[in-house]
């Protein structure tokens, strides 16, 4: 997934430090979603847990529920937190290995 094609970095209009983000392509086009706390697991197997809520979307129907929707927000972030690593515009932070603030 590439930033500015499949997906945007929007800022939260409740909380000025954090961003949500904007699908403009594929299945969820026009979803917006926001992160909250992710961690991953270094010292077992490198697995990623996160939790997420959908802020906005064309089909009303649409939850965090959705094993797709579940599936696709985890290629997503690992895109935006990759991209992130490669810029140095992720903001990591060492407690209990999580990222803070995507």
């Amino acid at each position: 997934m590439i930033e500015l094609k499949d997906y945007e970095l929007i800022p939260d209009p409740d909380d000025h430090e954090l961003w949500n983000v904007r699908v403009l392509s594929g299945d969820y086009s026009e979803t917006v979603l926001k992160f909250g706390a992710i961690s991953i697991n270094e010292a077992g197997e490198g697995i990623m847990t996160f939790n997420f809520d959908v802020v906005s979307s064309p089909d009303p129907d649409l939850t965090v529920d959705n094993v797709e929707l579940q599936e696709y927000a985890g290629d997503l972030l690992q895109a935006i937190i990759r991209d992130g690593i490669e810029t140095d515009s992720v903001i990591m932070k060492e407690r209990d290995l999580s990222l803070i603030h995507i």
